[in-house]
């Protein structure tokens, strides 16, 4: 974020104090209850994050993005029950599972793109949903794997820990959205054909694109299946994919940022819905298409316009082209 702390304005200052009320939220309320919903947004939030990366900032719209997830949630387990790794060692190995299969999925997709690429990413994560019911000694098969060890016995240290794994992955995610990767992979969403004739090497940097991806999609799956303490086949079902696509959106596809936004008020959105069940989905239905329809760039991306905060980080092509002439002159 184009920034200066020196010069921090009253407006900026509600961006910092987020973070900061959320580390003291604790004080408000140690309920159980609450504290849970608040883990799963920042879960949700990394999750949602890690999508943005791949299909908001280098433009490479997943519609499979649950693979990475379930995957790392899988292993982690694994890796848990068989081997008995504690869960800080599970996590970041699911993440660099998570990795692996970005670059596996990387391989056969890198050749296609826009309805092809979707579709194809959209096969993926059933394929895998299959091969697990498919060794049920290994994967529990329809049960899934049970008995995974939890993050912490003290759910106070479960949401510090999940609010530090959201913050670090966001703040991570944001340097390199602003870095010169970040500015090639925008240069790749934005013409990719162009930015090869620059002499780009979009093959290389879409690789990195799905492996960054995969490994911050990773630890959220693996922080998810100890907090739930169980992972089963239902982490591949298509609603995780879309869900994380609908949070990004609602925030505004493409900051990063929004995606913390959007998963936090989806999520306790749909608990305030939870008494009345039947009409959640309508209703939240209802929610996402009035957003659409007049905040279409998402909500975050909007709130900044009007308090006049560039994120600094919408352009690619634009941005590189500017570079490229200073740098000649």
């Amino acid at each position: 974020m184009k920034i200066n702390l020196k010069n921090i304005t009253p407006k900026e200052m509600i961006f910092f104090a987020i973070p900061i009320l959320l580390i003291l939220f604790p004080i408000i309320t140690t309920d159980f209850y609450i504290l849970t919903i608040l883990i799963t947004a920042n879960i949700s939030a990394v999750f949602a994050a890690s999508w943005d990366l791949l299909g908001g900032v280098t433009g490479q719209f997943s519609l499979g993005h649950a693979l990475f997830f379930g995957v790392a949630a899988y292993m982690s387990g694994a890796l848990n029950l068989y081997l008995g790794l504690a869960p800080w060692i599970t996590i970041p190995l699911g993440g660099a599972f998570g990795v692996l299969v970005g670059f596996l999925v990387a391989i056969p997709s890198l050749r296609l793109k826009g309805a092809y690429f979707a579709i194809t990413s959209l096969i993926f994560p059933g394929m895998l949903g299959t091969l697990i019911l498919m060794f049920p000694d290994i994967t529990g098969g329809d049960s899934g794997l049970y008995g995974l060890s939890s993050i912490s016995s003290e759910i106070l240290i479960t949401y510090y820990a999940s609010l530090l794994l959201m913050i670090g992955s966001i703040f991570v995610l944001l340097r390199i959205a602003n870095s010169n990767m970040g500015l090639i992979f925008r240069s790749i969403r934005d013409d990719e054909d162009t930015a090869e004739a620059t002499g780009i090497n979009t093959t290389k940097y879409k690789f990195y694109s799905f492996a960054i991806s995969g490994f911050f999609a990773g630890i959220a799956g693996g922080f998810h299946a100890h907090l739930l303490r169980y992972a089963g086949p239902y982490v591949f079902n298509a609603f995780y994919s879309f869900q994380v696509i609908l949070f990004a959106a609602l925030g505004g596809i493409g900051t990063i940022i929004g995606s913390v936004g959007g998963a936090y008020l989806m999520i306790i959105l749909n608990e305030i819905l939870r008494d009345i069940n039947e009409f959640r989905v309508i209703i939240t239905a209802i929610v996402m298409l009035l957003v659409f329809r007049f905040l279409p760039k998402g909500l975050i991306r909007q709130i900044t316009r009007r308090l006049k905060i560039s994120l600094g980080f919408w352009s690619g092509l634009k941005e590189l082209r500017r570079k490229k002439d200073e740098s000649d002159s």
